[in-house]
């Protein structure tokens, strides 16, 4: 990042993005290198509704799935404190489940997701960090930073 002046006219904008922003190296935090803290929290209950959808649509395609409430599964008793990271995984387990599932069914060559699969799927799922703490270690981040 040497030699980077951080104007616009440049034409170089570095971006980094984190989980864990306590733990980065004390190099990257130096001034003139990251400057500025974005906390971007995970998705609402829409956006997990869009993640959800546009994973279910990639079975549709193939004829693997069959009748799922997007609208129910992203429900915030369901996946209220989930990434979109912990969704797609989820998503893609529920897709593991369904070919097992066929796999254990004679006659069945197609493997088709169904609503309970996901349910399992998702419900499996143990987020590892709630909004808060996520919150807290963001704000202490940026006030030890954001001089």
């Amino acid at each position: 990042m040497d030699g980077v002046d951080g104007s616009i006219s440049d034409g170089v904008l570095v971006l980094g993005a984190t989980n864990r922003p306590g733990t980065l190296d004390s190099a990257l935090l130096r001034p003139g290198r990251f400057d500025k803290v974005i906390f971007v929290p995970n998705p609402d209950r829409e956006g997990r509704e869009s993640i959800l959808d546009a994973q279910c649509q990639s079975w549709g395609k193939s004829g693997a799935l069959h009748n799922i409430n997007t609208a129910y599964l992203s429900s915030d008793d369901i996946t209220g404190m989930m990434t979109g990271a912990e969704i797609v995984g989820a998503c893609r387990e529920a897709g593991m489940l369904a070919i097992r599932e066929s796999m254990q069914t004679e006659g069945q060559s197609m493997p088709i997701v169904l609503q309970k699969h996901l349910e399992i799927s998702l419900r499996a799922v143990k987020p590892l960090l709630s909004d808060a703490f996520v919150l807290s270690e963001y704000t202490h981040f940026e006030d030890e930073h954001s001089k």
